[in-house]
């Protein structure tokens, strides 16, 4: 047997390098995974509110750590330490370099590939940012995030009238139009709805919101014209319909249809002069509205002489362009147009009905008298007589 020389590699010099392998591995490879369509919003080397997580715990990677970050409403963005395969939950962005960490929101912005982000706009201090469409996005004022705390339709209505637009559709809430930074400008903002600058409102500078509270608008492109007369004090309009029926206006405001039925349309029909109401109708049947709305929840008995009269909310929450309460009035004209259509219909129904109604008696007489004719020739089949024949061979 051949003799050969056992050759040590010093332990040291083991350690080193397979150290500087992992280190690099692990580097490396978190660096690469990032370098993805659509992931460009992560960090390289970069940590989120360092010393401050919601909630930690082992994962495979910044992407399954920013699911979790996904799955969880505080979090608004993530940290993910490569060497301790540790994801840290974080609420907001405050960054430092972090050799290793690798940090993100809690949602990437969409993709660009296919769509252009619409250039933001902006009127003084005031921005619409993170949409695709000009007439809508999150709030920013002095480049940071209005929160969402308090947020309503009358807040919206002066953010979109300062940007110039003729009216407002929606007030948006967390961050409806992405993820934004944690660092608020304005806070618990209540508007009257009047105002010609959002700063001139109530509001706090302080805040406790996340990245997910953002307040945003989505502005109307057209407004919905209203005669001078309608904006007088308790004056009830009906507008987008004709004589009688609409969409109801209180003061100049649209009326929201929460808990809005008969009762309530018989007490504006009355006050129009009408006899009642026809009917009620809701989801804006008369078209969609473009500013704040002046009453929600109305609660008539039908006695009443006036809306006001009625117990109802002063809070319209949930009220959109799309939620306006209507009526149809007793002698309107659509009333009159819906009468002579349902006499039609009436009219074709029971026609269609006696129709029917012959093809089936015709249908019966014609199978009697078919019966009766089978009778009779079988009857005089039996009467005749019956002859026999026998074969001759």
């Amino acid at each position: 047997m051949g003799s050969y020389k056992k050759t040590e590699i010093p332990r040291g010099s083991l350690d080193h390098n397979k150290m500087k392998s992992i280190i690099f591995s692990t580097i490396f490879i978190q660096a690469y995974s990032i370098i993805v369509p659509s992931k460009d919003c992560f960090k390289v080397n970069t940590i989120y509110n360092r010393g401050h997580s919601i909630a930690q715990k082992t994962a495979a990677g910044p992407f399954e750590c920013q699911e979790w970050c996904q799955l969880v409403r505080r979090c608004t963005h993530f940290s993910f330490t490569s060497a301790s395969q540790t994801c840290f939950l974080r609420q907001g962005d405050r960054s430092e370099p972090k050799l290793g960490v690798v940090s993100g929101p809690k949602h990437c912005p969409p993709a660009t590939l296919n769509q252009v982000q619409a250039k933001p706009v902006c009127n003084g201090s005031l921005c619409l940012g993170g949409s695709t469409s000009k007439n809508s996005g999150n709030v920013m004022v002095d480049d940071k995030p209005v929160c969402d705390d308090d947020w309503g339709l009358e807040d919206a209505a002066v953010a979109c009238r300062q940007l110039g637009f003729p009216g407002v559709e929606r007030a948006t809430k967390e961050s409806e139009f992405g993820t934004v930074s944690s660092s608020f400008s304005m806070d618990n903002v209540r508007c009257r709805g009047n105002e010609t600058d959002l700063k001139d409102c109530y509001h706090k500078t302080a805040d406790d919101c996340d990245g997910n509270e953002a307040a945003g608008v989505v502005c109307s492109m057209a407004a919905v014209e209203i005669p001078d007369e309608c904006k007088e004090d308790d004056q009830i309009c009906l507008l987008g319909g004709k004589n009688g029926a609409g969409n109801v206006y209180y003061g100049g405001e649209p009326v929201c249809h929460n808990g809005w039925d008969f009762p309530d349309a018989n007490v504006v029909c009355r006050a129009l002069g009408y006899s009642g109401a026809s009917n009620f109708t809701i989801r804006s049947h008369f078209g969609l509205s473009s500013t704040h709305f002046s009453l929600s929840n109305v609660d008539c008995r039908g006695d009443e002489n006036s809306l006001a009269e009625c117990p109802h909310d002063v809070k319209r929450e949930g009220c959109e362009a799309d939620t306006v309460a209507g009526v149809v009035c007793v002698g309107s004209s659509m009333e009159r147009v819906r009468g002579v259509r349902g006499n039609l219909e009436i009219f074709l129904g029971v026609s269609f009905a006696v129709l029917v109604l012959l093809i089936v008696v015709g249908s019966a007489v014609v199978w009697k008298i078919r019966n009766r004719k089978l009778a009779y020739l079988q009857k005089t089949s039996n009467a005749l007589p019956r002859m026999a024949f026998k074969n001759p061979i």
